[in-house]
């Protein structure tokens, strides 16, 4: 005859308990401090990274986007978020040659993690000098007769051509107002424009100086001169052609019976109020 047992349980002893809640407990610990120092890792890794980098990427994407591009003017750039990893910039533009004022537009340029670079910039069409070029060099004489038919009280924006290439001084002795002026050192008609600020062309040959072969995938998505182009309008600089923004009709007749003038484009015409508070 068998006789039926109940199991016997063991109660387990209160420091073994203990133990194990004490082991999982360190192992939580770990993982956790091992997530941390990996967390921590990535984002210095980032900021390494966004310093190696991104000192770089502004530097060419900055000049580069507007290089290319005369009719725009930036106002202000934001760079470069990302950690590094990415690395992103926004450039906010004017239209150059506006008058009356022109509102701001932003431009958008992104690098990835490969250094692939893509530029969301706005378009040359709808912008005064945009659409200036786009139409291409007009005859003087049939500038002259436009300049005829206008009032005296108006100001325009033109894009002046050079029959012979100038020096900076040989243009700032020309073009009343120029000093800030975004001047063209390649023809303005012929693709792709060089432009560049006139006072500052110690400050183009310095920029591009500081470019590799490795940037011209980035100068080409930027809608910049290939380096090659570059290197050899830098090793001479001289002013093809220029915006000239706002200037008199007295001022736009005489650039036009300037023997080096080969043509005055106007751009946009208009009343400017901006004029009744006389500059010194």
């Amino acid at each position: 005859m068998t006789a039926d047992f109940d199991e016997i349980v063991l109660p387990e002893p209160p420091s073994l308990r203990r133990a194990v809640f004490l082991g999982v407990l360190r192992t939580g610990f770990a993982a956790a401090a091992w997530l941390l120092v990996g967390a921590l890792l990535v984002v210095l890794t980032g900021f390494i990274l966004a310093g190696v980098r991104g000192e770089h990427f502004a530097e060419v994407t900055q000049r580069g986007a507007l290089v290319g591009r005369p009719e725009y003017a930036s106002t202000e750039s934001n760079c470069c978020s990302g950690l590094g990893y990415s690395l992103h910039m926004d450039l906010d533009l004017t239209a150059r040659g506006a008058i009356g004022g022109a509102s701001t537009v932003t431009g958008v340029v992104h690098e990835g993690l490969t250094g692939a670079i893509t530029a969301e910039m706005p378009p040359a069409a709808g912008t005064p000098i945009g659409d200036a070029l786009n139409r291409g060099r007009p005859a003087k004489d049939a500038t002259k007769a436009f300049l005829a038919t206008l009032p005296d009280s108006v100001v325009a924006s033109a894009v002046v051509e050079f029959g012979t290439p100038l020096s900076a001084n040989e243009f700032l002795g020309l073009v009343p107002n120029s000093l800030r002026a975004q001047v063209f050192l390649s023809s303005p008609y012929d693709e792709p424009i060089a432009s560049w600020q006139v006072s500052d062309l110690g400050g183009f040959q310095n920029w591009v100086s500081r470019l590799s072969g490795d940037d011209d995938g980035a100068l080409r998505e930027l809608g910049a001169p290939p380096l090659e182009q570059l290197r050899s309008l830098a090793a001479d600089p001289h002013v093809t052609g220029a915006v000239v923004e706002r200037l008199a009709l007295t001022q736009l007749r005489a650039l036009l019976a300037d023997p080096r003038v080969e043509s005055l484009n106007i751009a946009t015409v208009g009343f400017d109020p901006a004029r009744q508070f006389p500059t010194s």
